[in-house]
Order: C-alpha cells, then structure tokens, then sequence
C-alpha cells in the first residue's frame, strides 16, 4: 500500500493554499492508494474526513502535524491533550507509550541544512550530530524527503539513517495543488484508520518511496 503521510488543505492550515480535493486528484494520478490529513496543531473532525474520503471515494486518514519545543512531530493516534494547549516533546513520547499512537519526525534537518540555514550561513553538521538530536531516537520514524524540504536536507538526512538506521518514511508535506504524492511510504499491509497505520509504523512496517518529485 503507497500512503502519503502529510498534506495540508486550506484554510485549516493557514500557510496551505490547496483544497482536500486538489491534494487527492494528485495522489490519486500518482497512483497512490490513500493520503493522511495532517493539519497543523488542529485535527479534522472524524465524521467530516469521513464524509469527504465518501465522497471523493478516497482513503483519507487523520493526523496532525504538532508544534513542539523541539520543532515539528506528525502524530497519527489519539491524543489527551486539547490541541491548543501545545505539547513539549518529552510529555508527548510519554503519552504515547501507552496509547499506541505513533510519532514521525518530518523535516528533520531543516534549520541545519535547510534553505534557513544557508541563509544564516551555518556549516552543515555531520550526520553524528544530527542522530544526536533527542527527536531522532524518540519518534517511531523519520520523514526522508518531502516536497517542502532541499535536496541538501534529503542528503543529510539520509547519511544520518546510516549512522542510526530508524524507519523511514516519505511524505509530500503539500501546501500546494500538485504536490501530493510526490513521496509516500510504503505499507506491507492495507490500512484505513489512523490506529492501524500507527501500529505499521511503530512496527517499523514501512519504507520510504519516491513517486515523483517534479
């Protein structure tokens, strides 16, 4: 099963500028068989991404992408807290063991390799520096490219998965028309709710796959 874990829609994320229906036309030409809804700090609620995967006849799976003290966490599971009340990490893996939820680690060289970086003229750091980080140890897998991160940061990121191997995975990260599904990852068995693709990620049941980046 090919799943694009990431992708906001408008106006739920505010720095998005495409529509749930434009980011399942372009999944779906690139032949993927589902797209998770991560909006940022906010879920949709279950019986409208329900309606909508109904009506455009598409798997649509919820999630969110959470803003922590350490950066950005994709989370795909239930969650205690109320959303608005922002989670530090520490407290976030501690939640999760018990709830099943799993934690994916998106973009995770952008401030030390990413267009930012260059712009503030820091040196790239090595790969053992990266796997230093408490994030890359803690989550259940880490994002290896998307369309919202540099081929600098992808070429880091992967010499960091040789230093400390973790699941890897693939995602469009889309903000736009066009994106989704650009990179995706690679389930070995079918899913259709945010439980059961938590469980194949926390069992390291998946692979990152680039679709087709251009």
């Amino acid at each position: 099963m090919l799943i694009d874990l990431h992708a906001h829609t408008s106006p739920r994320s505010s720095c998005s500028r495409t529509t749930v229906e434009e980011l399942v036309a372009s999944a779906r030409v690139r032949g993927l068989d589902a797209l998770c809804i991560t909006e940022h700090d906010v879920t949709w609620p279950d019986d409208e991404l329900a309606d909508a995967s109904a009506l455009l006849g598409f798997p649509l799976v919820p999630g969110v992408e959470l803003t922590t003290d350490v950066g950005h966490v994709l989370a795909f599971g239930p969650l205690r807290k109320p959303l608005w009340l922002g989670y530090r990490l520490d407290e976030l893996v501690d939640e999760v063991e018990t709830s099943g939820t799993a934690l994916v680690l998106p973009h995770p060289v952008r401030y030390l390799a990413g267009d930012r970086a260059v712009r503030a003229g820091r040196v790239v750091p090595p790969p053992e520096e990266v796997v230093a980080m408490t994030a890359w140890s803690v989550v259940h897998a880490i994002e290896v490219a998307s369309t919202q991160s540099t081929p600098a940061e992808h070429a880091l990121t992967a010499a960091a998965l040789e230093v400390a191997p973790r699941p890897s995975v693939g995602a469009s990260d889309a903000h736009a028309p066009g994106l989704a599904g650009a990179f995706a990852t690679r389930l070995d068995r079918a899913v259709s709710s945010a439980e059961e693709l938590a469980e194949e990620i926390r069992a390291g049941h998946v692979s990152f796959v680039r679709v087709d980046p251009s």
